[in-house]
């Protein structure tokens, strides 16, 4: 069985970074803050039936355009989860205004990571 995880770098890409500061300002208690590179957490129930086999944890650029990164954001839980429709709007006005600092297009630093669980 393969487990994937992938997430964006905020403290390795100017972009993502100031995006998710602008989620925590309107969504403080977010906890998909703060994401760095690391292995994918397997709960322990797992062991009984799998070995951990495998695991790898790289970087990649993921090609956005303004609106597409905005969107993204924008599903996050952080926002579209846990706000109200005003302070959507609100977060969205803001965070498209903080994108016109940027090209229209643009890659983000992601990284990926996955672990191999094979059956006992």
């Amino acid at each position: 069985m393969l487990v994937l995880y992938m997430a964006w770098l905020p403290f390795e890409d100017e972009i993502a970074g100031k995006s998710e500061n602008l989620v925590l300002k309107y969504s403080p208690n977010w906890s998909g803050a703060g994401e760095t590179v690391h292995p994918i957490n397997i709960p322990a129930c797992y062991d009984s039936s799998f070995d951990r086999t495998y695991h790898e944890e790289y970087r990649l650029k993921v090609h956005f355009t303004r609106e597409t990164w905005n969107g993204r954001m924008r599903s996050c839980r952080g926002i579209g989860a846990s706000l109200t429709t005003d302070e959507i709007r609100s977060w969205e006005r803001e965070h498209l205004k903080m994108l016109e600092n940027y090209p229209p297009e643009f890659d983000i630093l992601h990284y990926a990571a996955l672990s191999e669980l094979t059956l006992k």
